[in-house]
């Protein structure tokens, strides 16, 4: 994973925590002492401090690495700290009726700020973030991140952009980041869990519906373990291979398949081959057993059983008491 990745997006993820979050795009307002230069429609205005984008009446002007020469076009100076800039038929007094700022493009600014927060959550962390680019893993959002990624590098990026204007307001934001039960601060002390650390759930047997016919009512409701699962990883496959209606009080006709890894890939070889559904736990595999609910089943319905399992399962920590 790139460091230099953003989590969230700088639009949407950012007004779910500040809905107003627009309004802080850190422009200021700009004196009105324009004066004339000896180029024809040319002015100037010194002292500004550091202009990368300079807005007129809220509209950005051009901004050039030469001296401007058409309408609005504008030139940062630093070795003079002063800004040039050209509009025909004008005047000082027009100019100086105008209202300029200082800035940068707001949309670059808050990818930038996305980025170092980001960036701020590894550091802290201390622990990798990896991508999920595969959609059976995306959940309910079908985005790359985890949801709580996702929201704490919005909450960061929130509580930096308003600091300078709200720094009471942005140490709130904050909080709900970094405070004693902030979203980070669980996660660092790993109360949450990522997509692919192993966790309790993991171990067990995650679900996810692959390929499900519409009129589909059947699913599978549970999935049962008698320890750890007798592989480190793998993405076990479940399809349907005779369609019919499993229901209580009538002979079941619904046969399913296992496919599991082999040493060439995932989804390779057959453990499970036509096995009629019949309500209690069934043969999976890794040592599971898989119950189906009653319902249609559709020829290749399938699911997808993902186990993970390694030394130490992530989780909270509780205590308690034990007497002799």
């Amino acid at each position: 994973m790139s460091y230099q990745t953003a989590f969230c997006n700088n639009t949407t993820d950012l007004q779910a925590v500040v809905s107003d979050i627009d309004k802080f795009d850190r422009k200021r307002v700009l004196p009105s002492n324009w004066f004339t230069t000896d180029t024809s429609n040319l002015f100037q205005l010194a002292g500004t401090g550091d202009i990368s984008q300079l807005f007129v009446d809220s509209i950005e002007a051009s901004m050039v690495t030469d001296s401007p020469n058409a309408d609005n076009e504008a030139n940062y100076s630093s070795s003079s700290d002063s800004v040039q800039y050209y509009l025909a038929s004008s005047s000082v007094s027009a100019l100086n009726s105008k209202v300029f700022e200082g800035g940068q493009d707001w949309d670059g600014l808050k990818t930038t700020v996305c980025k170092e927060q980001a960036d701020r959550m590894r550091s802290y962390l201390d622990r990798p973030i990896y991508k999920r680019g595969n959609a059976n893993y995306q959940g309910a959002s079908n985005r790359d991140y985890d949801f709580i990624v996702i929201r704490i590098n919005a909450i960061l990026a929130c509580a930096d952009l308003i600091r300078s204007y709200d720094p009471e307001r942005a140490e709130m934001i904050e909080e709900m980041a970094l405070g004693e039960d902030g979203m980070l601060t669980k996660l660092k002390r790993r109360e949450y869990v990522m997509w692919n650390e192993t966790s309790f759930r993991s171990e067990a047997g995650i679900i996810s519906e692959i390929s499900i016919n519409g009129s589909s009512t059947g699913y599978i409701e549970d999935v049962k373990m008698h320890g750890p699962p007798a592989t480190d990883y793998d993405e076990v496959r479940v399809v349907i291979s005779t369609a019919g209606t499993f229901a209580p009080g009538t002979t079941s006709g619904v046969k399913y398949d296992v496919i599991v890894k082999d040493t060439t890939g995932l989804r390779m070889l057959k453990v499970v081959d036509g096995e009629t559904m019949n309500g209690d736990y069934q043969s999976l595999a890794y040592g599971a057993m898989v119950r189906f609910q009653a319902g249609v089943y559709t020829l290749n319905d399938e699911w997808s059983i993902t186990f993970q399992s390694d030394g130490i399962p992530i989780g909270s920590v509780k205590s308690g008491q034990i007497y002799r």
